[in-house]
């Protein structure tokens, strides 16, 4: 027999009212909080029900008010610690683009450097070999001319003396100082002096004049050649020179740009490190919240739906024992008949 049934006339006390009445709501919304409270009230005094049903009712508020509480703090902390992640995520993903830029950037310095400096390295070693032939061939010119000039020095004074004696050859006399006829054959006149082979002296002194060519001929050539190979190296060396110097400069430049990216991508990585463990504190919050926040078996505009409905029929049941104490002589009476229901 329901309560609507006993307000029809159907015998019942406050009691019996109260639970009937909070069995159904129990039922109804499957609160287990009703129906434990409907069979506690079976066996507790009926003086003990108005209070357990206040007492309940205070208590659902209290739980109501610190929910909200806890909800705000929850959909705080949730919000703070989602952010804490979005803003670490965002970062980490900025500074791996940036990261990877700088990685190609030191990549591509490193391998700049390596063709300078291995460019350079043959520079000095071509400068150095060229200084080295240079030293050699200018040695062995100035060997021929040293050795020419001697000859041509020892040529022309061979040549003066043979053209000296010549010279005077011919003009020699001899006087007799003894019996002629007794004199061995000279291969010249009586009275006549040796005057030299001066049919023979022009070919000897027209050799030694080719000889004498060749000399200077050699000293000549050998000293041309020489200015032309200094002037070669002088230029081979400006050039080598300059190449090497701009090569040095682009290489300081290069490794002033490589230390930066190297400290750009240390620091970059210190940061990435420190967002890396940033995300993981607040993935961690997350996951500290889920059971409090998340995981407790239905939503927040659930559990307050489910406590409001328990509150109503808790009030509901206050409300049937208020009638039953207003209204002494029963639910039957004219005044419980027109009261309203609860």
């Amino acid at each position: 027999m329901t309560f609507l049934q006993q307000r029809s006339g159907g015998p019942a006390t406050a009691k019996e009212a109260v639970i009937d009445v909070l069995r159904t709501e129990g039922n109804k919304m499957k609160s287990m909080l009703l129906l434990r409270l409907a069979s506690q009230i079976a066996a507790d005094p009926f003086a003990k029900v108005k209070k357990l049903i206040q007492e309940l009712i205070e208590r659902l508020l209290a739980e109501a008010a610190a929910e909200a509480n806890q909800k705000g703090w929850c959909d705080k902390s949730i919000g703070d610690a989602e952010q804490k992640r979005t803003y670490a995520a965002e970062e980490i993903a900025a500074l791996n683009a940036e990261m990877a830029k700088l990685e190609a950037t030191r990549d591509k310095l490193n391998e700049e450097l390596a063709i300078l400096e291995e460019e350079i390295a043959e520079l000095k070693a071509a400068r150095a070999k060229a200084t080295k032939i240079r030293a050699i061939e200018k040695a062995e010119n100035e060997e021929t001319i040293k050795t020419a000039e001697e000859g041509l020095s020892a040529i022309e004074m061979a040549m003066d003396i043979l053209t000296k004696f010549y010279k005077t050859a011919a003009k020699a006399t001899v006087l007799a100082q003894g019996p002629m006829d007794d004199a061995p054959d000279s291969g010249f006149k009586s009275g006549e002096a040796y005057t030299g082979a001066q049919g023979s002296s022009t070919g000897i002194i027209g050799m030694m004049e080719v000889i004498k060519s060749d000399f200077e001929r050699t000293i000549k050539v050998t000293t041309e050649e020489e200015a032309k190979a200094q002037k070669e190296y002088e230029k081979f060396m400006t050039e080598t020179g300059m190449d090497l110097a701009e090569k040095k400069v682009a290489e300081g430049e290069k490794s002033g740009y490589l230390d930066d990216t190297l400290q750009k991508l240390a620091e970059a990585q210190e940061k990435l490190d420190s967002e890396s463990s940033l995300l993981k504190t607040a993935i961690s919050e997350l996951i500290e919240l889920q059971p409090a926040c998340v995981d407790t078996g239905m939503s927040y505009a659930e559990r307050v739906a489910l406590r409001e409905s328990e509150i109503e029929g808790l009030k509901k049941a206050a409300c049937i024992l208020e009638n039953f104490e207003t209204y002494k002589d029963g639910p039957n009476s004219k005044e419980a008949t027109q009261f309203g229901p609860c």
